[in-house]
Order: structure tokens, then sequence, then C-alpha cells
């Protein structure tokens, strides 16, 4: 995710106000420069840390610290039994933190996977705007890409672990066009992060459910989120559940012109166009018809061929041409 410049800024000052206070240290004990140097690598390895955070997974943090913390713990009952003949207390408890904290982290690392966080909630809804979780319909479709750049969605995007599971698994099938689809999801995911969005990978499942549609009811449930999908049995279903669905393909429809490239419509022409014998009009909606050879007929309702739509930020504009058995109406 993109860092915002306040953060930016904010690391800055920490660092030189860091600086500062190992420069105030150093000028009690006539060592300044040596201060303040150990005070601004300190606190730069501090924000490198800091940074860090953005890369590793919620749940990597989570686990390394209860590797810590159970490291810590049994370091703090073996270093007591150490004799004082082999090295003093502190030495000891030194090395006991150092190994047994380090042991803590590296194990449950490497066995996390064992561990599951699902009675953990990583996801907390913004309440000016609930989550959408993703299907795998809709990543493999990739509209939903342009509606994120349009600023339509809000609120943070979810991605199921269980659904990256079922985009894998249609990426390494056997048929040709599966795994094509399923690359191109993969790819897809990796675009809608690349466009800054707030793309976050939830990482509890429900083991008791093996349908990927009712996991994905499920955790719209516990989380008071939306169904991003452009599944029709997956709307219908999650209706009857009372789960909020944002259907791509709905949308479409909602949007769609209200007319169509050749469709006959009457319209009448009220002035003139900008090129030589055009005619201009408008839909009932407002809608902006410009009629090739309709300057004769201003001040007429004609019917007309609509050639072409042109839609664009500013709304849309409908081409016509008159229909060859065209009388006027006055």
């Amino acid at each position: 995710m993109k860092t915002s410049k306040s953060v930016i800024l904010a690391r800055v000052f920490f660092i030189l106000i860091a600086t500062l206070i190992g420069c105030w240290i150093g000028l009690s004990r006539e060592r300044t420069i040596e201060y303040s140097l150990i005070a601004f690598i300190s606190s730069l390895i501090f924000v490198v840390f800091e940074y860090s955070t953005n890369i590793v997974s919620s749940k990597k943090i989570l686990m390394a610290a209860i590797g810590l913390f159970c490291g810590l713990a049994v370091s703090f009952l073996i270093y007591p039994t150490i004799p004082e003949g082999i090295m003093s207390q502190m030495h000891a408890r030194i090395v006991c933190n150092l190994l047994f904290g380090y042991f803590g982290v590296v194990l449950a690392l490497k066995h996390e996977e064992r561990f599951t966080l699902s009675r953990l909630r990583f996801i907390i809804t913004n309440p000016t705007g609930a989550a959408s979780i993703i299907d795998t319909n809709v990543i493999i479709d990739g509209r939903v890409i342009d509606i994120y750049q349009t600023n339509f969605l809000r609120g943070p995007l979810i991605v199921p672990n269980f659904v990256l599971d079922e985009l894998q698994l249609i990426a390494d099938s056997h048929d040709p066009q599966k795994r094509a689809r399923g690359r191109r999801g993969l790819e897809n995911l990796e675009r809608l992060k690349k466009a800054n969005a707030q793309l976050q990978i939830y990482e509890k499942d429900f083991d008791n459910i093996k349908d990927v549609d009712h996991k994905l009811i499920q955790l719209a449930k516990e989380i008071n989120g939306s169904i991003l999908t452009n599944d029709y049995n997956l709307n219908k279903v999650a209706s009857l559940h009372q789960v909020q669905v944002l259907n791509i393909n709905d949308l479409a429809q909602a949007i769609r012109p209200a007319v169509l490239i050749g469709d006959a419509i009457k319209i009448r022409i009220l002035r003139e166009g900008k090129e030589e014998n055009q005619g201009v009009g408008y839909l009932e909606d407002g809608t902006m018809v410009v009629v090739d050879e309709g300057r004769v007929h201003i001040g007429n309702s004609i019917n007309v061929v609509v050639t072409s739509v042109l839609q664009t930020s500013a709304g849309r504009m409908v081409f016509a041409k008159i229909r060859s058995s065209e009388t006027v109406i006055a």
C-alpha cells in the first residue's frame, strides 16, 4: 500500500528528534558526536523495522511476537539454574534471552501454518463504508479494477484465503482454458494491488463449510460486509441469507446506454449542430442527440436511427441519421 506523505514526514521528524536527544545526552558526558551518531543509527534501524511491517503479514508478526514471548518466558525459568561458576547471572540472563528468544521466533514462524487465527478478526470495517469481499469470478472478470479506479467502491477490498486457494487451484488446472482463467485472475489481483487498492488478505477459514460460496456468505455475516460478485446463483443465495451483494452485472445493466446502436427513436430537432447540416435534439433524460442532415428539420420531430453512442466522463452523446422513409411531423 502506498505510504502517505504524513507518515514519511513523521519518520523524518522521529529520526531528527532522536538524533537531537542523543546530542543532548552526549553534551553532559562530553561525547556529543558519538551519542548523536548512535541515536541516529538506532532510530534509522527502528524506522526500517517499522517499515518492514508493511511487507510481512499480520499473522507472521503476531506469531513472531508470541514465539518471542514464549522464548523469553522459558529463558526466565532457565537462566537462574546456570551456576555462577560458569558465568554471572547477568550474563546468563542475556545469553538465555538471546538464544531462547531467537528459538521461539523461528519456531513460531516455521510452524505458523499449523495454527489458525480463525477466532480473531483482522478486518475492522470502516463505519463510513463497509468492506467488500471479492469472490473468484470477480477477480477473473477484472472489471473490479476499473470500478475501483472510478472511486465508486468505499472501504477495504477483502480477498479471503480460501478464494486465493480456489484461484490457485484453477491456475494449476490441467485444462488449458481453466489454467488461462486462473492466471488471468492472479494477474488481475496484482493489477488491483498496484492500483493502490485497500486490498487485504483475510486469513480466516471455515473448516466446517466445504462450499466456497457459503464460506463467503458466512464471512460477510461475521464482518458485516458485502459480497462483490458477478455470479447469479451466489447473488440469489446471499440475498436469501440477507447478505448485501454488489453484482457487477447489475451495475453494468443499470448504467448501459438508454439507446443502442440500430435503435429507431423519435427526436425533436431544436438547433443546428457544430458541423455542417447537423441538427441537435435531446432525449428525455437530457442526452444530446446529434442528427446528420438534421439541420433542415429544426423545429420538427423526426424518426432517426442511432449510429453510435459516445460515453465520456462529461456524459453520453448519441449520433444518429435520418431514416430513409422519413416524413416530417410538425
